[in-house]
């Protein structure tokens, strides 16, 4: 069986063919996602442009389909927690209000924002960025379309057009990224969503993980969108119950796979896995977006001193990495550059700064450091929830760690744990294309589909 698997990142969108026999990619498309559009004179604003998105997704699917006619299934993935607004016909009438979006940051009133009033009053997490948190911004400040009869994600979005359906639909993955969502009953908790006075008349159905959405023009299922998550986590483990994934993109995330909700710690996210069970993960707003500070830095520095502009200079860092130690010289860097779900506001720093260590191949080791010690902190805390659970080797997925040998052996060494790379470099992609594949019935369950990866 061969199936295709989308992922709509916030930078790129990937289609791949998944061939299951072969237990590979056979092809695979990259796209730019070049649909930001220009915030609305607020810094805080992250929008994209749906019709580009759409128009993206198509082209790579219409190219896929050209070379491997016979697929049996589209699966799509894509960046969680964000919102789009449709009209009855399923065309979009709002901008995509992207995951980063800071709306929810805005302060409420004097002393909560409104990620915090929305927390508070339905007693659910909701972090900004956060689809409701995004909804209950929008409403307050008549955003809102009048055309809207329902919001959803952007993959869910593209499932329902490339199927040429109308009704979005959202599976739990997906649902309980925009918040409020009760994991234990498998629905969005419309009572306390009704205490917070932001209605749930717009809210996408709920259905199960591989439901059939509809079919394209050619005949192809499209099975409803996965969380990007818990599809790099099915496109990269191929036994959930042994192994950590350690993703490190632009962001970065630790997710362990748990039997059920066994417990709940600040700082840590629920969320469903298809198929039943939960990942706990711990995520991580900076990731490789706080080295790519440190290479702009660096960058800026060298421009100053010969007044050219310059190319990305990555390899001087990965120079300077090699000529120094792997300790860090006693530089403590705190990578929250762009705060935490929790704490926005947090910011990082740079500490134990002496005469002799402040230099920039140390500063170099002490921000990889930094980064590896924030997710550390996450497995510490994933640790005292699954007691007696015993993880035995990690999997690592993103660019940031297939592109740094050096970051990679921090982690080895932090965690006490061996590191191998996802056998595909694109693991949303493939999940969405496993995904795929456990709804058309080529794979008898999710648990079963780490059997089928390279």
């Amino acid at each position: 069986m061969r199936t295709i698997g989308i992922d709509i990142g916030t930078t790129s969108i990937t289609g791949l063919v998944y061939d299951l026999e072969q237990r590979k990619v056979l092809h695979r498309i990259t796209a730019e996602n070049s649909a930001q559009l220009p915030g609305r004179g607020k810094e805080w604003e992250r929008l994209q442009d749906p019709a580009v998105i759409l128009h993206l997704v198509q082209g790579i699917f219409e190219q896929l389909m050209l070379r491997e006619p016979e697929v049996q299934g589209i699966g799509f993935t894509g960046q969680m927690h964000g919102i789009v607004y449709t009209d009855a016909a399923g065309k979009h009438v709002s901008p995509l209000y992207t995951w980063q979006d800071g709306r929810g940051s805005v302060p409420y009133d004097e002393f909560l924002t409104y990620a915090e009033k929305l927390s508070k009053d339905t007693g659910y997490p909701v972090a900004p960025g956060y689809g409701l948190a995004t909804h209950f911004y929008n409403l307050g400040h008549g955003l809102v379309p009048i055309e809207a009869v329902s919001l959803c994600t952007i993959a869910d979005y593209a499932a329902m057009r490339l199927a040429e359906s109308a009704d979005p639909v959202i599976d739990s993955t997906q649902a309980a990224g925009l918040g409020c969502y009760s994991i234990p009953n498998g629905v969005f908790d419309l009572e306390a969503i009704d205490r917070s006075g932001i209605g749930t008349e717009l809210l996408p159905r709920v259905v199960q993980a591989g439901t059939l959405v509809g079919l394209t023009r050619q005949g192809v299922p499209v099975y409803t969108s996965l969380g990007d998550n818990q599809a790099s986590f099915l496109g990269s483990v191929p036994c959930p119950e042994e192994a950590l994934l350690l993703n490190m993109g632009t962001g970065s995330q630790l997710s362990a796979m748990l039997a059920g909700s066994i417990g709940s710690m600040e700082g840590l996210e629920a969320r469903p896995y298809p198929g039943g069970g939960i990942l706990m993960v711990g995520a991580a707003l900076s990731g490789g977006k706080s080295y790519a500070l440190l290479e702009k830095f660096y960058r800026q520095v060298i421009e100053a001193y010969t007044g050219q502009s310059q190319e990305e200079v990555y390899p001087l860092l990965d120079k300077l990495l090699g000529d120094g130690p792997l300790a860090t010289g006693g530089l403590t860097v705190n990578p929250q550059f762009l705060g935490t779900r929790l704490n926005p506001e947090a910011r990082g720093s740079v500490e134990g700064i002496t005469l002799d260590n402040f230099t920039p191949g140390l500063l170099a080791h002490a921000f990889l450091q930094g980064i590896t010690d924030e997710l550390y902190a996450f497995y510490r805390s994933i640790e005292q929830i699954g007691s007696g659970v015993q993880w035995i080797r990690l999997i690592g997925s993103g660019n940031a760690l297939r592109a740094n040998p050096v970051l990679r052996s921090k982690v080895e060494a932090c965690f006490g744990l061996p590191l191998t790379l996802s056998a595909a470099p694109e693991e949303a992609a493939v999940g969405a294309a496993l995904h795929a594949a456990v709804g058309a019935g080529g794979i008898p369950s999710y648990r079963e589909a780490g059997q089928y990866l390279g």
